[in-house]
């Protein structure tokens, strides 16, 4: 029995390494708290939230259940590019193995049907369409060979689970069905879609210096002009996304989002003056600092909303 115990506690020590490293708990819950927040706030303006608080954290958990488990795709899949490249992750090193990897999926799956499940027959029906598109994600819809090749194309069509996981949200909250939603909710859903594509292009550019042989980046592809460009339309629809939002006070982010995408077009500007790999850091670092920005602009619109401007 002490053998058994001391194997388990051996093993949990691994996955909690694992977790520090490729899934770290703060900045991950946080991130995961704050786009859990945005959505009930859309969802209360418009009077549609009709659950308990314990639901709400049955969401919060079902939501952070499946982010953690779009970790562990990323980990299978990136093996081979790791194995090469990064030879330091976990699975490459051998801390865990693959068979952890998909017994940690299963898992997951598992407790997000229970949480949303939780909340009612909408939310089943929509987790379960969110589940499903992720499994086909992460079977590359079964034409990896064709589609692993076009980078940008690739990355968005695996983001598109973003809009399904916010319809889910939006379904368990109201208990309404994905396809019964008010137009609000189909804006947001969009917008978080054009956010992570921000948080996961804007991760893969660098200056030439910083590019390595044989790891294609969105900088390497369309230029460091091109990738830039790519992140500014992302930012400028999410905005007007934004702004299509019924329940968001149009002048109070217009006027937020013009300030995060002129400070956006600034950082830009550093990193196409910059040839050094600290420009291209900073870059990175603030796309994925946007996704949060945003967020956190839309949340203070509803606080005040709902506290001073009502």
């Amino acid at each position: 029995m002490s053998q058994y115990v001391q194997e388990r506690a051996e093993h949990l020590a691994k996955w909690w390494e694992f977790t520090s490293e490729r899934f770290e708990p703060v900045s991950h819950f946080m991130m995961i708290a704050l786009f859990f927040s945005a959505h009930y706030l859309v969802a209360d303006a418009s009077k549609y939230v009709i659950l308990e608080p314990i639901h709400l954290a049955w969401v919060t958990f079902g939501t952070a259940a499946f982010f953690l488990k779009l970790r562990f795709y990323d980990e299978i899949k990136d093996f081979e590019t790791d194995v090469a490249f990064n030879p330091s992750r976990p699975l490459p090193r051998g801390l865990l193995k693959h068979f952890d990897m998909k017994k940690g999926i299963e898992h997951c799956i598992v407790l997000e049907i229970i949480f949303f499940t939780s909340c009612g027959m909408p939310g089943f029906v929509a987790i379960l369409l969110a589940i499903s598109y992720s499994l086909l994600m992460y079977k590359e819809f079964f034409i990896g060979e064709k589609i692993r090749p076009h980078l940008t194309t690739y990355a968005t069509s695996h983001t598109i689970v973003t809009i399904f996981l916010s319809l889910a949200i939006f379904s368990a909250l109201s208990r309404y069905y994905p396809w019964d939603h008010e137009a609000d909710f189909y804006y947001f859903a969009l917008l978080s879609w054009l956010l992570f594509n921000i948080f996961e292009l804007g991760r893969k550019i660098y200056q030439p210096c910083e590019e390595r042989e044989g790891v294609d980046t969105y900088s390497s592809i369309w230029g460091k002009f091109g990738a830039v460009m790519l992140i500014l339309v992302h930012a400028v629809a999410a905005a007007v996304l934004t702004l299509l939002i019924s329940t968001i006070d149009f002048f109070f982010m217009q006027t937020f989002q013009a300030f995060s995408i002129g400070l956006l077009i600034l950082i830009s500007a550093i990193y196409l003056i910059g040839k050094r790999p600290i420009s291209g850091l900073i870059f990175r670092k603030f796309s994925e600092v946007y996704i949060v920005l945003i967020y956190a602009g839309i949340i203070t619109n509803y606080i005040l909303r709902k506290y001073y401007w009502e």
